[in-house]
């Protein structure tokens, strides 16, 4: 077990019961005074700090001061907060809990001030506690993705913007497009649609295989979306340069791994046309068969793969923003980014990532990681957000291409991409696993079905918004 394993093994069950109090709040209606309401959030939030960032900006270790506090927090909470509990608490209930909740946080404040005080000030430790930042969680499956749309329109209405955004194939794209503005406007999105055609975006003539595994479509993203992220002067944006911080998920092939010859994954599945929609019946099963079988080889294959995050670290984050992008949404044995032009800055960066991690081949980063919600929650663990350096964030994770019974075609791929979801989940306060979405085919929806699917997401998660809304809340002051 790694270090941030047994980290999370002893806050995740803090995260759980924040998340549970929230939706116990909401039920509520009003009748959970807020002051047991703060009491219970402050004990919490304090109880799960690890490291808080000092004036001084370093780092102050606060773990082993409070995990006896921590511990008495979960006995004195955890039957009334238990995600498992077939009944939300009663305010009633949370009373005399909120009572024991305050002791514990009071005494965990006195016995900071009395260590650590003269490296954390109690006004600082104040800050971390009480002021939460969202981090959104964005997962891949192609179409299916353009639900993300109704989030960010819905997170913008509310007034909640992300902190971080953290991304995997089509969920890095949509992501790198909240992430280049603060604000959000979901009704430029069909203006960019109609920009774009499957020509545009995909071509299907040769083209020599670098560092992206190779398949039959070449995704041209830069031909297609480069005009979007450029500065004025015509360079292309890095992922440093966006104004919400981004983490883009890409997989990696080990070198010397790879179950069959590179060549092959270029001729894997029959492509007679760059729309997949004009594929047919018998031609979309006989693909999604094909890839079914290569990507269950790369999931299978012992230490065959290794996760890259882009933006995760400064050498990253000093990456172009629409290749980072690009390689995280190359399906393998069908999507096929590279970067051929002539960027001596990017192609070293990328050799010498390859050559660290031993690596022969970059592809989609749904192989290891389709929603990488544990992915977002180590980065704010390990550096601190960017900016505050603050580690109380509330992780919100939307799934769209989650299992459904409805969709037996796609049923393959999505049990592929599952077990990974399941073991990320309990990383989210939140995660969303939606009912309704486009094809994983529909990459241009038209405007109709756009405008349907973003209306049917919205109607979903708008359960979701009030608790989201509750955890994100500054927390009152900490009263005796």
């Amino acid at each position: 077990m790694t270090l941030l394993q047994e980290r999370f093994a002893e806050v995740g069950p803090l995260n759980a019961m924040e998340a549970q109090l929230a939706h116990a709040a909401v039920a509520a209606h009003g009748r959970l005074d807020e002051r047991d309401e703060t009491a219970l959030r402050y004990a919490l939030s304090l109880c799960r700090c690890w490291h808080v960032r000092a004036p001084d900006g370093r780092d102050v270790a606060v773990a082993a001061l409070l995990r006896p506090f921590r511990e008495r927090l979960v006995q004195a909470l955890w039957p009334l907060l238990d995600p498992q509990r077939p009944q939300l608490a009663e305010p009633h209930e949370l009373l005399p809990a909120a009572r024991e909740a305050r002791r514990i946080a009071q005494a965990a404040r006195m016995e900071l001030q009395e260590k650590l005080g003269h490296r954390l000030p109690e006004e600082r430790l104040d800050a971390e506690v009480r002021h939460r930042h969202l981090v959104l969680v964005c997962g891949g499956g192609g179409g299916t993705g353009y639900v993300h749309l109704a989030a960010f329109a819905l997170l913008e209405a509310a007034g909640l913007q992300p902190a971080l955004i953290a991304g995997s194939s089509m969920g890095a794209i949509l992501g790198l497009f909240r992430a280049r503005e603060r604000r959000f406007d979901l009704a430029r999105i069909p203006e960019i649609l109609e920009d774009l055609s499957y020509r545009k975006i995909f071509r299907i003539t040769p083209q020599p295989s670098i560092y992206g595994l190779p398949g039959p479509l070449r995704l041209h993203l830069r031909a297609a979306i480069g005009h979007w992220f450029r500065h004025p002067d015509g360079s292309p944006l890095r992922i440093s340069d966006l104004p919400i911080p981004l983490l883009v998920t890409v997989t990696g092939i080990r070198r010397g791994k790879l179950p069959r010859p590179l060549e092959e994954y270029d001729a894997m599945v029959s492509i007679p046309d760059e729309d997949p929609a004009r594929w047919g019946l018998r031609a979309l099963h006989h693909n999604v068969k094909r890839l079914t079988a290569a990507i269950v080889e790369l999931t299978r294959i012992p230490r065959l793969t290794a996760r890259l995050v882009f933006g995760a670290s400064e050498e990253t984050r000093q990456a172009d923003a629409i290749d980072a992008a690009g390689f995280s949404a190359s399906v393998p044995g069908l999507i096929h980014y590279d970067v051929l032009r002539d960027d001596a800055r990017m192609k070293e960066l990328l050799d010498g990532l390859l050559e660290r991690h031993d690596l022969i081949r970059l592809c989609d980063g749904g192989v290891v990681d389709n929603v990488p919600v544990r992915t977002a929650w180590q980065h704010v663990q390990r550096s601190g957000l960017p900016g505050s350096g603050s580690r109380n964030a509330v992780i919100f994770a939307l799934d769209g291409f989650a299992p459904r019974l409805l969709t037996p075609v796609w049923l393959p791929l999505q049990s592929i991409a599952a077990p990974a979801v399941a073991r990320n989940r309990p990383y989210a306060h939140i995660y969303k696993a939606f009912r309704k979405t486009l094809s994983p085919l529909a990459l241009l929806p038209s405007q109709r079905a756009l405008q349907v699917v973003v209306r049917s997401a919205k109607e979903e998660l708008l359960s979701e918004l009030p608790v989201l809304q509750r955890l994100l809340a500054p927390i009152g002051a900490l009263t005796s």
